[in-house]
């Protein structure tokens, strides 16, 4: 299709209401699988890294969000203007780096 696959929204996440809780936490789980997966292939991505730290910290993943924002930062370099996007907007979230 050639279309870039994207994280979840607001919108993705409400709306499969008709599905059971376990089956919508796996289907939400299951893009976010995806959009990581992508970012590993196609890492130069600062768009689809904000989407995945978002997602992880939507879903109360921390940890993986943490990883994800790491990650992020580590392609572009420390000192890039997208690192200082990634960190602000992670602080934004609630999340801070770790060292």
């Amino acid at each position: 299709s050639g279309v870039p696959a994207k994280g979840p929204d607001a919108g993705d996440v409400d709306a499969p209401s008709s599905m059971s809780p376990q089956d919508r936490e796996a289907m939400i789980n299951t893009m976010v699988a995806g959009l990581d997966e992508r970012l590993r292939q196609n890492p130069r991505d600062a768009e689809g890294w904000m989407q995945l730290i978002r997602s992880y910290v939507v879903l109360g993943k921390a940890d993986q969000a943490r990883d994800a924002l790491n990650r992020g930062i580590a392609v572009f370099g420390s000192d890039s203007e997208e690192a200082k996007k990634f960190t602000a907007f992670a602080v934004s979230l609630g999340l801070t780096a770790t060292e």
